[in-house]
């Protein structure tokens, strides 16, 4: 659980409670050539099911860091993003992306294998401009991030494969510096061999009657819906977020560690911002 703990906290404070992606464009617009940021503290309350195909669920209820950093080439802000390339149509970032460990005794299925650690990914996206941002109250795009995967205990980190996750997004736009923001995303995960097998192979020393041994390939690896909202006061800021995955069809369905096909992560919560530098 203290591993739980301090990775929800980690992965909080660099990707959930965050403002809304238009208030840093707001203040891109605003104060160019200039760095700003905003610091806070709030509750989270969380439930998900331990990895994507698990039966078994958790829920936590921790302190929800609220971090947010905009300056030119980088943005710190639902997720993190480094600016490469920008044009009317098109965009190149950087983007990174986290998931939680889970240890294997909580699942039924997978008792006496090794535990998931916490994963990272980091690499390119392209983002296609699907409308004028700057004449609507929303932005559409077209993104396609290519990411390296890789898993940590914290003392060394292994690359586990490439995930390719081709998804359009929908960006409701807070039309001041407090108020309602919005964004959804809808998409489809691929991915290498090696990503899959961390997570659904059983090797020959695993096995059992009921887990036999399996070996994944390589493709897709399931349809995803994100939603997250936040609304924005002066003082505070409160959130929710919702990450749904369908694995039916999955190249790995036949994995005896895949119980579920239907994957959620769950949150809300709010944080006080006490420091900000606008």
């Amino acid at each position: 659980m203290k591993r739980h703990c301090i990775s929800i906290f980690f992965y909080l404070t660099l990707l959930f409670p965050g403002s809304s992606f238009v208030f840093a464009d707001e203040v891109k617009t605003t104060h160019d050539n200039k760095s700003e940021w905003s610091l806070g503290l709030g509750l989270g309350v969380f439930e998900y099911y331990l990895y994507p195909g698990a039966k078994e669920t958790n829920q936590l209820i921790v302190p929800a860091p609220y971090f947010t950093y905009r300056s030119e080439k980088l943005e710190v802000d639902q997720g993190i993003k480094g600016f490469l390339y920008h044009s009317e149509d098109v965009e190149l970032d950087i983007a990174v992306d986290f998931g939680l460990p889970g240890d294997s005794d909580d699942a039924l299925v997978r008792q006496g294998m090794p535990d998931l650690d916490f994963m990272f990914q980091l690499g390119p996206s392209l983002e296609f401009m699907l409308n004028d941002k700057n004449k609507n109250y929303f932005d559409a795009r077209f993104e396609i991030p290519l990411s390296m995967v890789f898993v940590t205990d914290f003392r060394s980190a292994e690359n586990i494969g490439y995930l390719l996750e081709p998804h359009f997004s929908l960006n409701h736009r807070r039309l001041a510096k407090t108020g309602l923001s919005q964004t959804a995303t809808l998409g489809l995960k691929f991915a290498t061999q090696d990503f899959h097998a961390y997570y659904y192979d059983v090797a020959a020393q695993f096995s059992t009657p009921a887990r036999p041994e399996y070996e994944s390939d390589g493709g897709f690896g399931g349809a995803f819906i994100n939603y997250r909202m936040t609304y924005k006061t002066s003082d505070f800021v409160y959130w929710m977020f919702l990450r749904y995955q369908s694995l039916n069809n999955a190249v790995f369905e036949d994995s005896p560690l895949l119980v579920e096909d239907d994957y959620y992560f769950f949150g809300i919560g709010f944080a006080w911002i006490f420091a900000s530098s606008f």
